[in-house]
């Protein structure tokens, strides 16, 4: 029985930090449309597009 709960309770918590890592990806890789460019996006756009 104390197997069973452990097993719940690492499965769950395996679930909430792979799609926390999943949310915190799609939000980075996401495209930039030009509603977001108000305000703080223009400066975060400007500081990666930095050519060497």
């Amino acid at each position: 029985m104390r197997y069973s709960i452990m097993l719940q309770l690492v499965t769950l918590i395996t679930f909430i930090l792979v799609s926390t890592a999943a949310l915190f990806a799609w939000l980075q890789n996401r495209q930039v449309s030009t509603s977001d460019l108000e305000g703080g996006a223009i400066e975060r756009s400007r500081h990666s597009s930095i050519s060497v």
